[in-house]
């Protein structure tokens, strides 16, 4: 009578290769885990939409601001499994050449971006004669800058603090950013100033 004496190291193979896979997938997840709730992706800050009806001098000695601009700020949360929480108010700033002419809140603290979700918030801004202190250089700039039919210099700067949860990872943030906006003046027969791109990535400082 013949025994197969192949079987039992069949069966010894076949069970080191399971136990071997059990340990790499709970090596895998615990990877996962690690990644997804120790390494915290900063948020990334757009601005989007925007559009500028007007930016030109005034006032009685002509060094004022007339504008009419609008846009949208997204906040994209690219975290896997935390959310981010703002712990003080969302500020928005608008300045020509470094010099701010306008500022707005834009939420509250408490508010939530999720995971993997972008939160939007619109800013509006006008005025018929702001005083924006503007110097000589910066007026120089303007009026070029007219002539050309291209604003380079208009700048919007997002500044806050938030937390991500579950985690409390590394205490509260700084949210703070720059975004460019680069406008020219739209085709004729309109004067609407239009935004070159529709979508603007900001830098973080």
């Amino acid at each position: 009578m013949s025994h197969d004496s192949t079987a039992p190291g069949c069966a010894q193979a076949c069970c080191n290769c399971c136990c071997n896979w059990v340990v790499t997938s709970i090596i895998i997840v615990i990877v996962v885990l690690i990644a997804a709730y120790a390494v915290v992706l900063p948020l990334r800050i757009t601005a989007e939409d925007a559009s500028l009806g007007r930016l030109a001098l005034a006032g009685p000695n002509g060094t004022a601001l007339a504008y009419n601009l609008s846009l949208t700020v997204g906040l994209f949360n690219p975290n896997w499994a935390m959310r981010a929480e703002l712990t003080a108010p969302l500020e928005s700033e608008l300045s020509f050449a470094g010099v701010r002419f306008d500022g707005a809140r834009l939420s509250d603290a408490g508010r939530r971006i999720e995971i993997h979700e972008t939160t939007r918030f619109r800013v509006e801004a006008g005025a018929e004669g702001a005083d924006a202190a503007l110097g000589s250089a910066e007026l120089a700039e303007l009026v070029k800058e007219t002539a050309a039919g291209l604003f380079e210099s208009l700048e919007l700067k997002i500044t806050g603090r938030l937390r991500y949860r579950p985690v409390h990872a590394g205490g509260t943030r700084r949210l703070e950013a720059r975004c460019p906006l680069k406008l020219r003046l739209a085709p004729p027969p309109g004067t609407h100033m239009l935004v070159l791109d529709r979508v603007l990535k900001c830098h973080r400082l």
